[in-house]
């Protein structure tokens, strides 16, 4: 067994967490790999071999929570094999490929300190560092601190609550401040399985209050909900990992709104800007010698669908802007579907009943996808679908077949 390190600890209310070392992790590992392994007989073997069953325990926990990290972070969790977790821990710690787009943005505004001031298990402050920006980590809670000085050797740990730390020893002209606030109320789902998300800015930790005042002074750089709206002359970058809205990630020392696109197979990250320039318009009429395009989500919520429908030479159809309907045009930040047949939704069943199965797509209108799939009799499907634009009288249903 061993004690993780600290630095250095402000109001330390208890001493560092003891941990398995990495040697009863790695038996750990090898043991359940073994042919026919399971928990139980693992930590029967382990305790034979005279580790205390709390240490067999945890030790199995890091097992499962590192292979879960490769899980969700793929490649790019290599780099953190070695890394401590906890369940919450690795469940708000940011996706490596978005924490270095965290740190390639406050490079960009000549920072050459961060200070996190809700640090977590550190994967925000590793990419500040491989940035080559010197980060200070503060972490309120003794044993999450302790775990995050072992995972980020270099970084200087403060063990204290954000809300109470002086700011003054730092200097705002070269330190940026990053806030990851907590956003989980205090209510659990109907199973208890997990907390509820926080919808008021004012009751998150910290609160959107307490970040507004730090930025009177420092550049500030904040990770937030999707749907949050930064205060007025902020800059919102909106992100998604494989088309999959992550985050807003906003910040007072630049402006301007940004659709960031992150692949987490090929580790490409691309980002449209807005711009202020004329848009194009193109007839809307939907036909059957045409094609739908599904928008990456981010380019959506950044509200750029028109900017992109009019630099393609497409058109936003629906009321969402979630679609563009125009010729075969190659954009890598959409799915292109070819339209087959356009009719009213009370004749989904008939129009339908040749095919193998059907997606239901309704973001665009207010049907629900259970009434619709009743409807319709007919299973899920990858290659054809319906789209549902609009509601009222201009909804208009859309038989597509996804392109490849």
């Amino acid at each position: 067994m061993s004690h993780l390190p600290s630095e250095v600890a402000a109001h330390r209310v208890a001493p560092p967490r003891v941990v398995p070392s990495e040697e009863l992790i790695s038996r750990a590992r090898t043991a359940l790999e073994q042919p026919g392994a399971n928990e139980l007989n693992v930590i029967t073997s382990l305790r034979a071999q005279g580790h205390g069953s709390d240490f067999v325990r945890l030790a199995l926990e890091q097992v499962e929570l590192r292979e879960r990290a490769l899980v969700i972070w793929k490649s790019s969790g290599r780099q953190r094999l070695n890394w401590y977790f906890t369940r919450d821990g690795l469940e708000a710690a940011s996706h490596p490929l978005v924490a270095a787009f965290h740190a390639e943005i406050i490079s960009h505004s000549d920072a050459t300190a961060v200070v996190d001031l809700t640090a977590g298990l550190g994967s925000d402050s590793a990419a500040f560092i491989n940035a080559g920006l010197n980060a200070i980590t503060v972490e309120r809670d003794p044993d999450t601190a302790a775990l995050l000085a072992h995972n980020l050797p270099d970084a200087k740990v403060l063990i204290n609550d954000s809300t109470l730390l002086d700011l003054k020893q730092w200097d705002p002209i070269d330190t940026a401040i990053f806030i990851d606030p907590a956003r989980r109320g205090t209510s659990r789902s109907l199973d208890g399985a997990r907390a509820l998300p926080e919808r008021d800015p004012e009751r998150w930790s910290p609160p959107i209050s307490f970040v507004k005042e730090i930025a009177k002074n420092f550049r500030v750089f904040v990770k937030t909900a999707p749907a949050f709206s930064p205060p007025e002359g902020w800059a919102q970058f909106v992100i998604s990992l494989d088309a999959n809205v992550v985050e807003m990630f906003t910040t007072n020392s630049t402006t301007g709104t940004y659709a960031v696109m992150i692949n987490s197979e090929t580790e490409d990250t691309s980002v449209i800007t807005q711009n202020s320039g004329p848009l194009k318009q193109m007839p809307a009429e939907i036909s059957a010698e045409g094609f739908l395009y599904e928008l990456d989500p981010a380019i959506t919520r950044a509200g750029l669908g028109p900017q992109v429908a009019s630099e393609l030479g497409l058109t936003p159809v629906g009321a969402k802007n979630i679609w563009l309907f125009g010729a075969s045009t190659p954009f890598a930040h959409a799915r292109s579907y070819r339209v087959h047949d356009t009719f009213p939704v009370r004749e989904i069943k008939s129009r339908v009943k040749h095919l193998p199965g059907i997606a239901l797509k309704t973001k665009d209108g207010k049907h629900e996808q259970k009434t619709l799939r009743k409807t319709c009799a007919k299973p899920d499907h990858n290659e054809w679908a319906v789209v549902i634009l609009g509601s009222g009288t201009s909804e208009q249903a859309v038989l597509v077949q996804r392109e490849h």
